[in-house]
């Protein structure tokens, strides 16, 4: 199965944007004594992200706040990337990302309905996808599109959690690859890493 390649390279725009993906062992460790995994592999070529967090502590409606909630999920979101990168490496990269599917947003916030700003605190980890694969938000978007879509998702932007290590946002990540590639990586690494 084939899909129409993108007609940029991804890694150009990660240099650009000035996003270091690491080491692998500093992103992926050893799964010894862990007690889930950061990314699984379907035969179907969907790939899931275990949540990750960005920032620390609640967000309010007050507007920095809301902007401090915003570089939160954009630190998660390059959290992701980093992990599919090193996920999909060495049988491939962030380039065979086809697209993104689905995004789940969840913002520490004050339950009970009083915090309104969770699709803005989302945006940030959003946008990370849009200017890495493609889409409407991405800095290379002229009037709202962009040369590719891959990085635009469904999502969900829900607040009134309290997260784990008190993070501002925890998000997690579903992208599509070729079938192919997915079923090479768990025949010769396993669907886990």
């Amino acid at each position: 199965m084939s899909f129409p390649q993108r007609p940029f390279d991804v890694y150009d725009r990660l240099a650009k944007l000035g996003i270091d993906l690491g080491k692998k062992e500093e992103i992926l460790p050893a799964p010894k004594g862990r007690r889930i995994c950061m990314a699984t592999f379907t035969p179907s070529g969907l790939v899931f992200t275990s949540g990750t967090g960005g920032g620390t502590g609640p967000v309010t409606n007050a507007p920095d706040d809301v902007e401090a909630g915003y570089a939160a999920g954009r630190e998660a979101g390059i959290k992701h990337l980093r992990i599919l990168h090193w996920a999909l490496h060495p049988f491939g990269t962030l380039n065979d990302i086809w697209y993104c599917v689905k995004c789940i947003g969840m913002v520490n916030s004050h339950g009970g309905g009083a915090f309104v700003q969770s699709p803005r605190v989302v945006d940030g980890y959003t946008k990370v996808f849009h200017d890495v694969l493609g889409g409407p938000l991405s800095e290379w978007a002229k009037e709202g599109m962009d040369e590719s879509l891959g990085g635009w998702h469904a999502r969900s932007a829900v607040a009134g959690f309290d997260l784990p290590g008190n993070c501002k946002i925890e998000p997690e990540m579903i992208v599509q690859i070729d079938p192919d590639l997915a079923l090479r990586i768990i025949r010769e690494r396993g669907p886990h890493c």
